[in-house]
């Protein structure tokens, strides 16, 4: 199912971390939970969560010692912690989408999502690059 949550193997939590709510350009940025979903990969750059990760960058993922698809919470725990700083670009998807960068570690893009009543975070995609691309907005909490 793609709307399962895969928990933070660091905390056995659902959560990964919180972005703050926040005002950018006149955009308003909700606060909400960082979450992994198992998500579903549709083809190239094209999916969203765990499995869309495993399959885009398995080969950056294996040369950090990420061996495995069960090594994809890992992976993101890697990225997304308390601190990473968090970039806006106003580009224009259909949701807002925001950047976490950790320079030593990589890149995962979030999507805001609704899910049962409930505003979150959705891990979209993670990946060793690092360049962040917008204006700092803030920082994971």
């Amino acid at each position: 199912m793609p709307n399962t949550i895969i928990l933070n193997p660091n905390t056995g939590a659902p959560s990964f971390g919180l972005v703050p709510g926040m005002n950018s350009r006149g955009t308003m940025i909700v606060s909400g939970e960082i979450r992994l979903l198992r998500g579903k990969h549709l083809g190239p750059n094209r999916g969203f969560g765990a499995c869309h990760i495993w399959a885009e960058h398995t080969k950056e993922m294996e040369k950090l010692g990420f061996l495995l698809e069960s090594d994809v919470p890992k992976y993101v725990a890697h990225i997304i912690r308390t601190g990473t700083p968090l970039f806006y670009s106003g580009d224009s998807f259909t949701k807002i989408r925001l950047m976490a960068v950790r320079a030593v570690a990589g890149t995962a893009i979030l999507e805001v999502r609704e899910q049962r009543e409930l505003t979150f975070w959705s891990v979209v995609t993670a990946y060793s690059g690092t360049k962040n691309h917008g204006t700092r907005v803030g920082t994971v909490v």
